[in-house]
């Protein structure tokens, strides 16, 4: 038997927990506006002290807690389960993912990074989440996706028992349980609305564009609302992050490698948000102007996504360098500035 469930390529991949929420939703049309009214506020975390940049996008506003896009999305039902009751029920894990699948429920688990080669990690102590949406028996596969070594996010198979041997790893050398983000097992499963509270229309243009108008006066900083944390000087939300960024890139070290983990996440982020704005400009408002400002948004992210691996690649980036880095940041935030000012207009 065969069973593999709908997935979409996310349209925000610089975090696994977001990614592979965005690729169960993205299979439905009605999950769009709510999507990108959620992905439209970039916050930036710096610490200094650790000389590294944390950015996450939109969410319950505190960074790289994101799960909001699990907890208080309208469209998915979500399953936690601890590994240690599963042991306790005697469950194979291998017929607890086909079973759950079964069902049309996506799985997410904490695995060794060991037992799963397109890691290439040899350290027993290293866990990743994994993402399983489908099985093979013939083939005795599943479908999973993830960041793997050195790539972007992307969508492999991997045979049964090595999935097995990843996750029974985790109990056998007393790996920590994960319970604050995602727990040990997650089921995700579609929500279908009824007449509650959830059941917003989020295709009532009324509703979208007067949720969409908070969100870019969010990213203006031009709200007072409760949960923005002003005063805490590491913490910056919309265009007040790139005074953080310009902070941290003005460092010689910024590129260190022991930093490329969260600078490719960032750079990532970065564009991926430009991406968003576009995408509301060109489903949302539909706006050609708008669409084409977006664009040149756009490129200008993903020429400064290149200078900055180029330096990570390097391990050296010249004082001009870092000048010429921070002089495209500022023009990048003038552009935005104008993009979202621009589309206040648009909504009126």
């Amino acid at each position: 038997m065969k069973n593999i469930l709908p997935v979409e390529y996310p349209i925000v991949t610089g975090y696994p927990v977001i990614a592979n929420a965005l690729s169960v939703l993205q299979t439905r049309k009605e999950t769009m506006n709510w999507i990108l009214l959620n992905l439209i506020v970039p916050i930036v975390l710096y610490d200094a002290e650790n000389n590294k940049v944390l950015l996450d996008l939109g969410g319950d506003h505190t960074p790289w807690n994101t799960r909001y896009l699990y907890d208080d999305c309208p469209f998915l039902t979500i399953y936690r389960y601890d590994r240690t009751w599963l042991y306790e029920q005697n469950f194979d894990i291998i017929d607890f993912v086909r079973w759950n699948i079964d069902r049309q429920q996506y799985l997410y688990t904490d695995v060794c990074r060991r037992y799963i080669s397109e890691y290439q990690c040899n350290e027993l102590d290293k866990m990743h989440d994994l993402f399983v949406y489908g099985y093979d028996d013939e083939e005795k596969s599943f479908h999973i996706a993830d960041f793997f070594y050195g790539q972007k996010y992307h969508h492999v198979t991997i045979p049964y028992n090595n999935y097995k041997t990843a996750f029974d790893a985790v109990e056998k050398y007393n790996l920590p349980h994960r319970i604050e983000q995602t727990t040990d097992i997650v089921v995700i499963a579609h929500r279908e609305l009824f007449n509650t509270w959830l059941s917003i229309d989020y295709e009532n243009r009324n509703f979208v564009l007067g949720a969409l108008k908070e969100r870019l006066l969010e990213c203006l900083g031009k709200t007072n609302t409760s949960y923005m944390r002003l005063w805490d000087k590491k913490l910056a939300y919309g265009i007040n992050g790139y005074t953080l960024l310009e902070r941290y890139l003005e460092d010689k070290n910024f590129y260190d490698t022991q930093f490329s983990y969260y600078n490719c996440i960032c750079v990532q982020f970065l564009l991926e948000h430009k991406q968003v704005l576009t995408k509301i400009c060109n489903d949302i408002l539909k706006n050609e102007s708008l669409i084409q400002e977006g664009e040149n948004l756009v490129k200008s992210a993903t020429i400064f996504k290149r200078l900055i691996l180029k330096a990570m690649v390097k391990n050296s980036c010249t004082y001009n360098q870092r000048q010429n880095i921070v002089i495209l940041l500022r023009e990048m935030k003038a552009r935005e500035i104008s993009l979202l000012e621009n589309m206040l207009r648009a909504i009126g």
